[in-house]
């Protein structure tokens, strides 16, 4: 069991990784300037890949936990 939940972490991690290299950085000209009050808005695929993430990371999270308890 330890070795299944080991293989699935090695897995979530790089996928972990490979979403957020993929994710744009969002150096536009509006958010170049650190003074600027202009707010950016995900839309998309920016926004699709964006949860995705935030999903993959709270799997791996769970399944760090489930690998601690047993």
């Amino acid at each position: 069991m330890k070795t299944i939940l080991t293989i699935i972490q090695i897995i979530l991690g790089i996928s972990v990784a490979v979403l957020i290299l993929l994710q744009a950085n969002g150096d536009t000209e509006s958010r170049s300037n650190i003074l600027s009050t202009a707010g950016v808005q995900k839309r998309g695929w920016e926004l699709i890949m964006y949860y995705f993430s935030v999903g993959v990371i709270f799997v791996f999270l769970l399944s760090s936990i489930i690998q601690t308890i047993i």
